[in-house]
């Protein structure tokens, strides 16, 4: 009962702080910043805005940022208030190019610009990890053995498969590198790419098909599967920063360090995902409910901390534990979605953040 209290009042928390936010400049924002190789939009954004998902109104309505994404390192940025008392960013200045004689001017070669997120933490998940849901992993067809007694398979060889395999289609290769349960015991598993592959000869329905390793970026073994490669595996220039339209209530299911306790630039999979309303570039606020609290001999105690007998006490009176409130410690953006799972990242915490952590509407910090 008191997790269906603590779930509605989450609910209804989040309801109403989803839309509450308003262009507010922090009180600690810097009047000008210069940017730094390896800056992304949203850290930029992060200084000068409690919500930094809403950097299109500070960049993307002014002439001189036409294209936040074309900023480079070097370049001055300054806050400025517009006649309608709207903040700016604009760009004041480059110090791409320096002055080293009276005669001779060098500039700086300049780097790429900069990035929505940083695409070095996500890299590896867009384009060689993937999620399947148990029994579609389990159908997938199967890689059988080689043209010799050689268990591991490298570029280059011949093998064969089982399966449903179209002659014009690439495929991965895939290992299971982990199983994942999600809060209804359905069962997913995390795939790594291990190589790509071709159909070269059919062999029939239920027949043996004879396939070619394309690429290897590891060993490849009876057992895998091969499974088309996905149209998504192209690096994005950038990521629209969005909020659901849907609301969204959902748990972290899993973590790329595999660790229960972690923060920002974590790569976590939480239990939403397209037929929940979610897509690439959402942000979402992560929430954590404070300890309960029970009182023993007139003093305060955690819930966890009280003694048994306590528990016991207000267990047999009907008394229930002081239900804490719910806050928000840290935000998250999706950079991939599956039906019913995602992948996103952490982009800021301010405390701890832990494994079935809520995760929903995106709220101020």
């Amino acid at each position: 009962m008191l997790k269906i209290a603590q779930t509605v009042l989450l609910s209804l928390f989040l309801s109403a702080v989803a839309f509450a936010d308003t262009l507010t400049i922090r009180d600690d924002a810097p009047s000008q910043y210069v940017v730094k190789k390896g800056d992304t939009l949203w850290d930029i954004s992060a200084m000068y805005l409690n919500s930094p998902w809403m950097w299109p109104e500070l960049w993307g309505k002014n002439p001189q940022i036409d294209n936040p994404h074309l900023i480079y390192p070097g370049d001055v940025l300054r806050l400025v208030y517009g006649a309608d008392g709207q903040p700016r960013l604009v760009v004041a200045s480059s110090q791409n190019v320096v002055k080293v004689s009276p005669t001779k001017r060098t500039t700086i070669k300049r780097y790429q610009p900069v990035e929505t997120l940083p695409l070095s933490e996500i890299t590896p998940y867009l384009r060689y990890e993937r999620i399947l849901m148990g029994d579609e992993f389990n159908n997938a067809p199967m890689l059988l053995g080689g043209t010799s007694h050689t268990k591991r398979k490298i570029a280059g060889n011949m093998v064969y498969a089982k399966g449903r395999l179209n002659i014009d289609e690439m495929y991965g290769v895939y290992k299971k590198s982990r199983e994942i349960i999600d809060t209804e015991g359905d069962v997913y598993y995390e795939l790594s790419l291990a190589g790509t592959a071709r159909l070269i000869d059919y062999g029939g329905e239920g027949g043996t098909h004879k396939v070619r390793l394309l690429t290897n970026l590891m060993e490849m073994n009876q057992g895998d599967r091969l499974i088309p490669l996905l149209s998504d595996q192209s690096l994005p220039a950038s990521y629209t920063l969005t909020i659901p339209e849907d609301n969204i209530s959902t748990t972290i299911l899993a973590t790329s360090s595999k660790s229960s306790e972690f923060g920002k630039l974590e790569v976590v999979i939480i239990n939403n995902g397209s037929n929940d309303g979610l897509r690439t570039g959402n942000v979402l606020g992560i929430y954590s409910a404070s300890p309960n609290i029970m009182m023993e001999k007139g003093l305060p105690v955690y819930e966890e901390d009280a003694s048994q007998f306590t528990r016991l006490m207000n267990k047999w009176q009907d008394k229930k534990s002081h239900v804490m409130p719910v806050e928000v410690i840290g935000q998250m953006v999706v950079f991939k979605v599956y039906e019913e799972v995602s992948y996103a990242l952490i982009t800021k915490n301010n405390q701890v953040v832990r494994l079935q952590d809520t995760v929903g509407m995106p709220k101020s910090m």
